[in-house]
């Protein structure tokens, strides 16, 4: 593995935006991340969210196909509910389930990526670093 090499652990907020041509900023930084060969990792919730999306909006599965098979991702089993349920409150189910697969990880080993305001805020709590590439939407708050 590169020195340079970063591990993300990418929220669907981010990889839908990508995934529907909705945020330029957002295509352009997983190309980055691709180009500089780092790693991409979600959970199973991800993949659930993200083809649920795109099947229910009528958007090609191939394009959706093609960034998920970069990712590594975690297995939701009853171990992972019972940590998302045992987070602090203020996230709903499936942002437990990311941030509990995220802590999994390790808190300094992985860049938690979202453009969700309350899992950033959570995420930020719980030590991680975190990143908002979709600097492209008008709608965009400040992450604090």
């Amino acid at each position: 593995m590169a020195s340079s090499e970063r591990t993300w652990f990418v929220d669907s907020s981010v990889l839908l935006r990508a995934i529907a041509d909705r945020s330029t900023a957002a295509r352009t930084w997983f190309e980055s991340a691709y180009n500089a060969g780092d790693r991409f990792v979600g959970s199973r919730i991800l993949e659930l969210e993200v083809l649920r999306v795109v099947t229910n909006a009528g958007l090609a599965l191939d394009v959706a196909h093609e960034y998920l098979d970069e990712f590594a991702l975690v297995a939701v089993g009853d171990d992972l509910v019972d940590e998302a349920i045992a987070l602090e409150p203020g996230l709903g189910g499936a942002d437990s389930l990311h941030i509990a697969a995220a802590l999994r990880l390790g808190i300094g080993s992985v860049t938690l990526v979202t453009h969700d305001a309350q899992m950033a805020r959570a995420a930020l709590a719980l030590g991680f670093t975190v990143l908002d590439p979709v600097t492209d939407d008008p709608n965009r708050g400040p992450v604090a």
